[in-house]
């Protein structure tokens, strides 16, 4: 065998190894994320994060929490959770359930009107954040009140702010 034979083989050796390692760093990443579990309750941590720990040793077991609850402790600077959390967890916490929103079977995404039936209509949401500085973030030259709900409140991700994506507002997105 030449040695430009003996390089190739090497050479593809070194390839199949290195695609080797990139498919179990993938199946890794994907499996460490949160699963979405209908059904799931609030307080069972593990059924979305598997043995993943989520919270440290020293707090308090959430098994019979509520939102109020939580709110007891975190509420300001590094304790708060705005912007921490994702709104499947506040809303679980808040006695809402995947069902109430999604529907019983399959989930799908949710329109705006879904949002709004419960939290109020975009326009009074608008006034309760009207002297947010440096804007407010719930009214927009480009879409006025009616930017969808879930652009900034994700519920099984953290929350973004959109605006951010052409502009720098310091909004922190509960």
């Amino acid at each position: 065998m030449s040695s430009i034979e003996t390089r190739k083989k090497m050479l593809w050796a070194v390839l199949a190894g290195c695609c080797l390692l990139l498919l179990i760093a993938a199946v890794g990443a994907v499996s460490a994320a949160p699963r979405q579990v209908l059904g799931a309750k609030a307080a069972d941590c593990a059924a979305c994060h598997g043995a993943d720990k989520v919270l440290p040793d020293s707090h308090p077991g959430v098994k019979d929490m509520k939102w109020k609850d939580c709110q007891a402790c975190h509420t300001e600077g590094k304790m708060s959770l705005v912007g921490k959390m994702p709104g499947s967890h506040r809303h679980q916490f808040s006695g809402v359930d995947c069902a109430a929103c999604h529907g019983k079977g399959q989930p799908e995404p949710l329109a705006m009107d879904k949002c709004v039936s419960c939290h109020g209509p975009t326009a009074k949401l608008a006034e309760k954040t009207a002297k947010v500085k440096p804007e407010n973030p719930h009214t927009s030259p480009h879409y006025g009140t009616e930017l969808d709900c879930t652009l900034c409140h994700k519920q099984h991700a953290k929350n973004e702010n959109y605006c951010n994506q052409c502009h720098k507002f310091d909004f922190k997105v509960p």
